[in-house]
């Protein structure tokens, strides 16, 4: 079952739920290719933080955060960066990883959310704490926006 199927099947047994359907609204399947596994990596556990800090010093990346499968089955949160064709660029994982499915987020959103929170991470409630309700309120581009202006507004 790929990632996208198991919200779907999240939102048709448990109903409407608002993290869900933020996901299933916004989220996108992300292939992979030869690149994928083929870079540098950073600390193991530590893929928000890994893929955060590759989208800050690569500006043709963009940041991603939502599920993968890993070992032919199983579903974990994660976080990659997609080149600008899409595929997947994983600073963490090095290989049994397939069917990525997860939100892209713009970088200066990305940057002021961990600022905020004080954590890498932008879709589990506990380390966005500060954003991550808004985000989901809001939609995901004016949600970004929301953070991104008032953080100006906050340094003029």
């Amino acid at each position: 079952m790929t990632p996208r199927e198991l919200f779907e099947m999240r939102l048709d047994r448990f109903g409407e739920h608002p993290f869900v359907r933020f996901m299933l609204d916004n989220g996108r399947d992300c292939p992979i290719g030869p690149e994928t596994f083929a870079g540098p990596h950073g600390e193991k556990g530590q893929c928000y933080k890994n893929s955060s800090l590759l989208a800050f010093n690569d500006h043709r990346l963009t940041y991603v955060e939502g599920t993968v499968v890993v070992f032919g089955g199983v579903p974990i949160d994660h976080a990659w960066c997609v080149n600008a064709a899409g595929v997947v660029i994983d600073p963490t994982l090095t290989d049994n990883a397939s069917d990525y499915y997860g939100v892209p987020f713009h970088t200066d959103y990305v940057r002021k959310a961990c600022l905020k929170n004080g954590y890498y991470g932008l879709l589990d409630i506990f380390s966005a704490h500060k954003t991550l309700p808004k985000l989901i309120e809001l939609g995901l581009e004016e949600g970004q926006q929301w953070l991104i202006e008032k953080r100006k507004a906050v340094k003029a």
